[in-house]
């Protein structure tokens, strides 16, 4: 059965700036793949998950790692065979985008969800306090969300007591954090993202070690 054992929070101080866009980075042949299926519960718009796309796929692209994202849909317009369900960690890991957290504070912007041997499938991301955010005069809302779902799938792959001093993995993102974010500078440090890797490309050698088999769009 399943139960919370990590949360991964994201807090954030008052900044201003903006960038635009990072050009979607090229497939890396013959690197570590992760696919990634994104329901969309909280209805966020196509320009906002477009940009989110991208920036999660850049941020991964640097660590070496090729993502597929599988975009399946929202209430009532759920997408059927796109294998979204077909989850297996830490191949195929599960984001599902919500309003927000009623458990969390209010500036809590995602969290993952651990089992006892510190694996998991599920990442939690909350958009009302993403969008009411501040950081958002720094970051794009869609930029913004692609650098939570890049942090919080950190978590999944990399395990119990992820956060970091600096970079992606920084628990409480500051200015200095949001400039770097602003710049397409935002990443995994090295040791992360080789760290990623080996866990990925371990995976890619054995029988799949299936978290949940099956998730269900309702």
């Amino acid at each position: 059965m399943w139960r919370q054992v990590a949360v991964a929070v994201i807090t954030l101080g008052s900044m201003f700036g903006f960038r635009t866009a990072a050009e979607p980075r090229p497939d890396l042949a013959g690197q570590a793949t992760l696919t990634v299926s994104v329901f969309n519960d909280a209805l966020v718009s196509e320009e906002v998950l477009s940009r989110a796309r991208v920036e999660a796929r850049s941020v991964m692209a640097d660590a070496g790692i090729a993502l597929s994202w599988l975009d399946c849909g929202a209430p009532g317009r759920w997408v059927a065979n796109l294998g979204c369900g077909d989850l297996a960690f830490p191949t195929h890991l599960s984001v599902r985008l919500v309003k927000n957290g009623s458990h969390r504070s209010g500036d809590t912007f995602g969290e993952s969800f651990l089992d006892d041997e510190g694996r998991g499938n599920y990442v939690s991301v909350y958009l009302q306090p993403l969008a009411a955010s501040p950081a958002v005069g720094v970051v794009n809302e869609g930029d913004l969300l692609g650098y939570v779902i890049a942090h919080e799938l950190g978590h999944l792959l990399l395990g119990p007591d992820s956060h970091s001093g600096s970079g992606l993995m920084h628990g409480v993102w500051q200015f200095a954090d949001l400039r770097q974010a602003a710049q397409g500078r935002l990443r995994f440090r090295r040791e992360e993202s080789q760290r990623l890797q080996a866990r990925l490309q371990s995976y890619r050698r054995q029988p799949e070690a299936r978290v949940s088999d099956r998730i269900s769009g309702k």
